[in-house]
């Protein structure tokens, strides 16, 4: 078809140049999406993204594109995940960050309040304090500093570390989930 762009080189079609065409970006990550789910259900049997929201999907099809949804070519495709969902593209970008994290786990930490057993969360402050990491008052599932960091339990009973600026309640997930919120805060 001559309203398909030809790949640099290869003779092979490429993506419609035409004004109104879908966006490449867009279309490029939905192909990588169909035949990544494909093939986990041709090995499992079953579908990894069954029963997903449609926000949870929205933030898992934008969590491979790091910061992509506020500065870079992928806006388009954030901007209409955002605006499917009813949510910002700063919700959009924080939640992304938060799948990166450790997927559908994470984003509950970053979503969802919770007020966990006694036991690992009592535990974690003194931990903390040993670590020369400060004073973290806790509430609900989470442990706040003055400095701007905070835990989450998650309730797979992993630590989520967020980081925030000083009196600004605007957390970002950062490092990597750990059970000893030390080694999480530590990245």
């Amino acid at each position: 078809v001559a309203s398909w762009s030809r790949a640099r080189g290869s003779g092979a079609p490429g993506y419609p140049d035409e004004p109104g065409a879908p966006d490449p970006l867009a279309l490029d990550q939905l192909a990588t999406d169909a035949a990544a789910r494909a093939l986990a259900i041709l090995a499992t049997g079953e579908d990894p993204m069954a029963g997903l929201t449609p926000w949870q999907d929205a933030v898992r099809l934008a969590s491979p594109l790091p910061h992509a949804g506020l500065t870079g070519a992928a806006r388009g495709l954030y901007r209409a995940l955002a605006a499917g969902t009813g949510r910002s593209t700063t919700d959009l970008a924080r939640a992304a960050a938060a799948w990166r994290q450790g997927g559908r786990a994470a984003l509950a930490a970053l979503e969802e309040p919770w007020d966990p057993p006694a036991g690992p969360f009592d535990r974690a402050r003194p931990l903390l304090l040993a670590a020369s990491l400060g004073h973290f008052r806790p509430e609900r599932n989470r442990l706040t500093s003055a400095a701007g960091r905070q835990l989450r339990l998650g309730r797979d009973h992993l630590w989520y570390a967020y980081e925030s600026r000083p009196g600004a309640e605007d957390w970002w997930p950062t490092g990597r989930p750990s059970p000893d919120p030390v080694r999480a805060l530590a990245g």
